[in-house]
């Protein structure tokens, strides 16, 4: 996991024209950048615009020329994205340098440049040195860096407060075992631990252990089916998800949370984010070390992307959303409607196989 020093701002007066972070792990940064989207949205709910920018075959003259094109007056905020990594892409021309240094003199009106450097941004070099010289009024720098064990607890149970959740010290432990303490994982855990425990107020290790083995390994499997196009795998998986006992509610839980990652994962390409930057978010526990089953979880994933439409996610989280009410309100066979889900969402990909639901 990796320290951040602070969350984004809870008022959109309070956002500043620029961020610099820097680090071995980008996720928390990544983290910062949706959470600002939601504290940046209209009267009409709408999020900032996101334009990322690419140091590797990009000019930071870009970004500053976009972000002096003015927004028109009613327009969301624009969040202008910098990514950049090792020593090559530190650099900027002495035109460029004093550009910086003019922009941020008078910056855009609802426009804020959020700077992600993959390693350590030196003061001596042209990029940090631009970036450290200027006031603390305009900037917020952070470095992110790995936490060590002590740090890490208080802020897992910080991230069960926010959602009105205590969390036990075993607990924490387990957590922190289970997820390697990666920040990403962290998150998935703390989320998906919340649903599971309903109206209960407190975490125990029991709970981290019940859902982070065998449920965590199914959820794993269904989705990873889903994405592979292999329906017949899908609903095998959920056949024995329900002999299990597991809960419908928590299953469409799992369903919906695929289908807006997948929505996330589309919107980071059309920023123009590295695609491999995309799957490593929705699929930290997925290593390039694993060579060739990286490869193909990479293809696939990336394969589906291509393949769906926002508008057809947007239908399928719509139809989630009322077999979730109707399970709560009528007498309807839960194990047949999200075998039925499955198998129209196979026809509309046009996947490998897709089998017709057998009655329970």
């Amino acid at each position: 996991m990796a320290g951040f020093a602070f969350q984004p701002p809870a008022r959109p007066e309070d956002v500043l024209p620029a961020y610099l972070f820097s680090g071995v792990d980008l996720f928390p940064a990544r983290k910062f950048v949706r959470e600002l989207r939601d504290v940046l949205k209209d009267d009409q709910g709408q999020s900032a615009q996101v334009e990322t920018f690419n140091l590797a075959d990009r000019r930071f003259g870009d970004v500053l020329d976009t972000a002096k094109t003015l927004p028109f007056m009613f327009s969301p905020w624009r969040i202008l994205v910098v990514e950049g990594k090792g020593a090559g892409q530190e650099g900027l021309s002495s035109g460029e340098a004093a550009a910086l240094a003019a922009y941020f003199a008078s910056p855009a009106r609802r426009t804020t440049i959020v700077v992600m450097f993959l390693g350590t941004v030196h003061k001596t070099k042209p990029l940090g040195k631009a970036f450290f010289a200027l006031p603390e009024s305009v900037v917020r720098i952070a470095e992110i860096y790995p936490l060590k064990d002590k740090e890490l607890k208080p802020l897992v149970a910080a991230r069960f407060e926010a959602r009105g959740k205590r969390v036990t010290a075993e607990a924490v432990e387990n957590i922190l075992d289970i997820t390697e303490s990666d920040d990403a994982r962290i998150d998935s855990e703390v989320e998906k631990l919340c649903l599971y425990l309903g109206p209960r107020t407190t975490v125990e290790a029991e709970d981290v252990t019940a859902l982070s083995t065998t449920k965590n390994f199914q959820n794993w499997e269904l989705t990873s089916a889903l994405e592979a196009g292999d329906i017949d795998k899908a609903l095998i998986v959920l056949n024995s998800q329900f002999e299990k006992g597991e809960a419908p509610e928590l299953i469409l839980a799992v369903l919906s949370g695929f289908f807006r990652n997948l929505l996330l994962a589309k919107a980071g390409l059309r920023e123009g984010r590295d695609p491999k930057d995309v799957f490593r978010e929705a699929k930290p526990q997925v290593s390039e070390k694993y060579g060739g089953f990286y490869q193909k979880m990479l293809g696939e994933y990336l394969g589906l992307l291509g393949r769906i439409k926002d508008s057809e996610l947007l239908r399928w989280l719509t139809e989630l959303e009322d077999m979730d009410r109707r399970l709560k309100s009528t007498d309807a066979s839960p194990r047949e409607m999200i075998q039925t889900f499955i198998v129209s969402y196979g026809r509309a990909t046009g996947s490998r196989r897709v089998t017709s639901p057998r009655r329970a």
